[in-house]
């Protein structure tokens, strides 16, 4: 992976939130930048709702180790106001332990889920098409649901990836390696934490 120097997220409008995460970052009172080295985020976005979970943990300048969750819903013209509701989270085992745990799911070296749509095709057979043989590929595809941006540090070492609806999409291709990793990061965050235990 390429080490990262400049700690710039270039945070576009991403549409799987349906809102911007940079205005979601201003509303929280967040920088896009992760300024501590040793942070991660997950912003996790449901298909058509104004509400958003942000979970987040760092290590502080004074090498104090926080843990919080934020439940944001956007302002809706004429039908709701802007909502921020923030926690302070713990969790059972030291909080240097868990972030121990988190870089055990590879985090640092996942692709986005972009990069591997094409390990989320099968049964390729051979058709005809306009009298051209070609292969074609079976591929399920999800469009509602959920939908995950995680944004990672650590020390000089950054990643953001974006996945929609991991765990659906692993119980079709369940030895894709990618998913496996994702959603176990996301079982430790579950069972650490306690939050997104609905699902």
């Amino acid at each position: 992976m390429t080490e990262v120097f400049v700690l710039v997220l270039i945070l576009s409008s991403s549409g799987l939130f349906g809102q911007d995460l940079t205005k979601l970052n201003s509303d929280l009172g967040l920088t896009d930048s992760l300024n501590h080295e040793s942070e991660i985020r997950i912003y996790k976005g449901f298909g058509v709702t104004n509400h958003t979970g942000i979970f987040r943990m760092y290590q502080d300048s004074s090498k104090n180790w926080r843990a919080e969750f934020f439940d944001h819903y956007a302002k809706v013209l004429m039908t709701a106001k802007l909502k921020i509701e923030k926690r302070e989270l713990t969790s059972n085992k030291n909080l240097e332990k868990v972030w121990w745990s988190l870089l055990k799911t590879r985090i640092l070296d996942l692709p986005d889920m972009s990069e591997i749509e094409w390990k989320l095709k099968k049964n390729p057979e051979m058709v005809e098409d306009m009298g051209i043989k070609v292969l074609s590929w079976q591929k399920t595809e999800i469009l509602d649901g959920e939908s995950y941006a995680i944004c990672f540090r650590w020390s000089n070492k950054l990643n953001q990836v974006t996945y929609r609806n991991p765990e659906r999409y692993l119980q079709i291709y369940e030895k894709v390696d990618e998913l496996i990793y994702f959603n176990n990061l996301l079982d430790l965050i579950r069972t650490e934490f306690g939050i997104w235990k609905n699902n």
